[in-house]
């Protein structure tokens, strides 16, 4: 059971540069972190498109379902990439996107090789909640995923606090008092 007011995705990837272990690092990230997590099934690379598709938006209706359930403020979304390091995409830019993905930023950044681009077209669709999106490399998912893993737990402590949730206001279920 999740508590605070962020949510740890790992979306459907059907890409041919997709990783089956970000499902995982989401996973950890969320349990260390005492946050929410939804992680998507993997979508096979010889499954139909409108399967896939199907797929998609079957987690992108749960993920809108679960944010209005539990008040869910920001997502960080995990996903693998072939290039080495991290890339951080956020959207929307707003000032209390930029003040998040600057607490994301400077979290990941003692420890990784981070570069902060604009979202993608996939990630600047109709999304109702600031959303940012971590790219880990090869190495970051492997030989560096523990330190990625505490990073993300430090930095949801870290945003809880910026939107106004602490440990002091939550009770021992994760329902807020």
């Amino acid at each position: 059971m999740g508590t605070g007011l962020v949510l740890i995705s790992s979306p459907p990837v059907r890409d041919p540069k997709r990783d089956l272990y970000t499902g995982q690092i989401a996973e950890e990230a969320a349990l260390l972190s005492r946050s929410w997590a939804i992680i998507a099934r993997e979508v096979k690379l010889d499954e139909e498109e409108d399967k896939a598709r199907q797929v998609w938006s079957d987690f992108a209706k749960s993920v809108q379902t679960f944010i209005g359930e539990y008040g869910i403020k920001y997502i960080i979304m995990i996903v693998g990439m072939s290039e080495p390091g991290i890339m951080i995409r956020a959207h929307p830019y707003d000032s209390t996107s930029k003040e998040i993905l600057e607490i994301v930023r400077s979290g990941l950044e003692p420890h990784f090789e981070t570069r902060v681009t604009d979202p993608g077209a996939e990630d600047s669709s109709n999304q109702v909640l600031p959303i940012v999106r971590l790219e880990l490399g090869p190495d970051e998912r492997g030989l560096m995923k523990d330190q990625f893993v505490n990073s993300i737990a430090d930095i949801v402590g870290l945003i809880n606090t910026r939107l106004g949730i602490s440990e002091g206001n939550e009770s021992s279920s994760g329902v807020l008092d």
